[in-house]
């Protein structure tokens, strides 16, 4: 059903099913121009990495990417996302990996997709949710509180409380 609405979804468990990048990233789209995977990979902070690479786009990888890190792997999976695409993309801890400096240039690439997908991002950082729409605050599964950042800021104890063990850390 997921592929029929054109879903994608990206984990924190991003998994590589080719040992070469290009290959990899073209599965997501078997007719991309090279600008469309410049792009992707531009948006998805994968260019500094595959510019240090003996062969660039064309690198070996290893069977499963056992030569990426887990932010790699996962800014490969977010890079194949972008040039799917979709109507909905979710992103599912996508970031959890990443460092910082990575996860914010990721969030300027997930704030571009605004108004071109319906975007769905499940995330402990609260940093990651800072632009969203809407926030469904969940506690033990279910729907403690719906409403913007600023809102559940304000009204939330909880969430408030979240914000600033992230920010203290």
């Amino acid at each position: 059903m997921i592929a029929k609405i054109g879903t994608t979804a990206v984990s924190n468990a991003s998994r590589v099913l080719s040992p070469v990048l290009s290959l990899f990233t073209l599965l997501a789209k078997k007719d991309a121009s090279d600008s469309e995977l410049d792009n992707a990979i531009l948006k998805a902070s994968l260019k500094d990495l595959i510019d240090t690479l003996p062969k660039g786009i064309d690198t070996k990888v290893g069977e499963s990417g056992i030569k990426l890190s887990g932010g790699q792997k996962q800014r490969l999976a977010i890079a194949r996302a972008l040039l799917r695409n979709s109507p909905i993309i979710i992103f599912d801890e996508s970031t959890s990996s990443l460092n910082n400096f990575a996860q914010e240039e990721i969030k300027h690439s997930i704030d571009s997709l605004k108004g071109k997908s319906t975007i769905v991002i499940v995330a402990h950082r609260l940093s990651t949710i800072r632009n969203v729409d809407k926030i469904f605050f969940l506690e033990n599964g279910k729907i403690e509180d719906i409403g913007t950042f600023d809102e559940l800021f304000e009204n939330n104890v909880k969430f408030k409380n979240m914000f600033f063990a992230e920010n203290i850390e």
